[in-house]
């Protein structure tokens, strides 16, 4: 009787440190950590963005910088600029008020327009993992990780865009209102790379690259002057799940979106 028991635990002990990837494909790996990120009620991020869309002048290329935390589909950032967010929606601060992004001054609006929600993102991912493909195992930190990378459709593509620059000041000189007027839908590009845990399947890094191929065709004066693409590289560090998750939402924030 000993000698089973014995067995059994170490029977359970191996099943806990099996690799839960094992021989699944990447399509198969990202359905089973959709459910893992659900379960999980937030995290804390530092999330970096570069994009020729953050500077004054088009041609040139800035950086924004936030740490904050994800809680859900609310995301509090706070570093370049102090943004809140819900799902699509934002607010940024701006001296004692927060504003909407096309209510902001032109620095706060190019950084409260361009940042995104990585709720979003990774909502994108699972829904692109159709199409996934594994990378190389790499760690993130101390964490091993299985590296899987995808890409949006077409259409999906083009609502990026609209979002991602929907509301830029920087645009009304072309008397536009985003970029989704002269994007060149074929060429341009949504891409996903994301580094697995190899221990519980969440998600350690994504990177997602949102590339913009400009139809200059489309421009109906100064085409010369833009550049032939835009492209915004988004990386976001997921750390302390269900850790550290205490946040202070301003009563403002609290009345557009709730409690987190």
């Amino acid at each position: 009787m000993a000698r089973l028991a014995a067995l059994c635990l170490a029977a359970a002990l191996f099943q806990g440190n099996e690799d839960p990837i094992g021989k699944l494909k990447a399509p198969q790996v990202l359905a089973k950590t959709q459910p893992a990120w659900a379960k999980k009620k937030g995290c804390n991020l530092l999330v970096d963005i570069t994009s020729s869309l953050l500077a004054a002048e088009l041609r040139g290329v800035e950086k924004a910088e936030y740490a904050g935390k994800l809680l859900r589909d609310f995301v509090v950032l706070k570093g370049s600029a102090e943004i809140y967010g819900r799902g699509a929606e934002k607010l940024v601060k701006q001296d004692n008020a927060y504003v909407e992004p096309r209510k902001a001054g032109t620095k706060l609006n190019r950084l409260a327009v361009i940042a995104r929600n990585p709720a979003l993102v990774v909502a994108e991912l699972f829904r692109f993992g159709g199409g996934a493909t594994f990378g190389a195992d790499e760690k993130v930190g101390d964490v091993d990780c299985r590296i899987v990378e995808t890409a949006a459709d077409e259409r999906s593509v083009f609502e990026q865009v609209k979002e991602v620059t929907g509301g830029l000041k920087s645009l009304d000189a072309y008397y536009i209102k985003d970029m989704s007027a002269i994007t060149d839908r074929k060429k341009s590009t949504s891409t996903y790379k994301v580094w697995l845990s190899r221990t519980d399947l969440l998600p350690a890094k994504l990177e997602w690259t949102l590339t913009i191929v400009v139809n200059k065709k489309a421009i109906p004066f100064g085409a010369d002057e833009v550049p032939d693409q835009f492209e915004a590289s988004y990386v976001f560090l997921f750390t302390k799940y269900d850790t550290n998750l205490d946040v202070e939402i301003p009563p403002a924030v609290k009345q557009k979106f709730g409690a987190p």
